[in-house]
């Protein structure tokens, strides 16, 4: 099981510990597979960050503007409780300036916060 999510997470790993793997630039696409095959819940959450199934709602959400938005995170490699959670979004391409305000709202609370004509992004601690 923890081979399988290293291979789901692929080049994305950024560091691995014996019990978490650190990861970067997680896709949408590749978060709603890692919840399909149950290695994370839509419930999981880090911290203050918020949970998983609203971190993809989000992120659905930015797609449908034409944004690229992706996740880092952290999975626990646990065999018999495996896990997946997000600690940061980055979007990237905005061009309406009102979704720079939606995306204030979604990540309020957060303990880093960059705000640029290049992209969004937060990240809990």
């Amino acid at each position: 099981m923890v081979q399988h999510i290293e291979e789901i997470l692929g080049t994305t790993i950024s560091e691995y510990t014996p019990n978490a793997i650190k990861f970067c630039g997680l896709s949408l696409e590749s978060l709603e597979q890692i919840v399909k095959e149950g290695y994370t819940t839509t419930s999981a959450s880090f911290n203050a960050a918020p949970s998983v199934g609203l971190f993809i709602e989000f992120g659905q959400r930015c797609q449908e503007k034409g944004l690229i938005v992706n996740f880092d995170g952290i999975a626990f490699t646990s065999a018999e409780n495996p896990n997946l959670v997000v600690d940061a979004i980055t979007a990237i391409g905005v061009e309406d300036l009102d979704f720079v305000g939606e995306f204030v709202q979604f990540v309020w609370g957060c303990d880093e916060l960059e705000i640029n004509s290049q992209k969004l992004y937060a990240w809990w601690d």
